[in-house]
């Protein structure tokens, strides 16, 4: 996801930089992880990485969307004649609709995740207590206390 963001849009030069740094520090994550053997480590990692994709999508979504922005590219450029600007007017509107219903569905899939992370450490922070609960409740009730398959 951290490629993809990043790499969106730019020329095969950039992107196999931008590919090779993602590499790298996928490779360190995993090295460091590896090394230290500390859950939290790999967890932190995980988040800060999925805030980044999270803030640079917000960014991307608004510049590429927002009408406004748009409209400084016009008056930038000039020169916009009648039937120009009524498809212009009707793409503004369809994505002022599209920006609507992802700001509306963005607290959804923030809320989801925070949960999601919330289960998996929990599930890491006691799991030997969960695993004895698994056993003694048994299938197929025991699936339910799975909190790293439920994340």
């Amino acid at each position: 996801m951290v490629y993809d963001i990043f790499s969106h849009g730019r020329s095969v030069q950039s992107s196999a930089l931008i590919s090779l740094l993602v590499a790298s520090i996928a490779i360190f994550i995993t090295g460091y992880y590896h090394y230290i053997k500390d859950p939290l480590f790999h967890q932190n990692a995980f988040a800060l990485l999925t805030a980044i994709v999270f803030f640079r999508s917000l960014y991307a979504m608004e510049v590429s969307l927002r009408p406004s922005r748009r409209a400084e590219q016009r008056a930038e450029n000039g020169c916009i004649n009648a039937s120009d600007e009524a498809e212009h007017a009707r793409r503004d509107h369809r994505d002022l609709e599209i920006l609507r219903t992802m700001w509306q569905m963005i607290p959804i899939g923030l809320a989801s995740t925070a949960v999601g992370f919330l289960i998996w450490n929990l599930d890491n922070a006691f799991c030997p207590t969960l695993r004895g609960w698994r056993r003694e409740v048994g299938l197929p009730w025991g699936i339910l206390l799975e909190g790293h398959g439920w994340w």
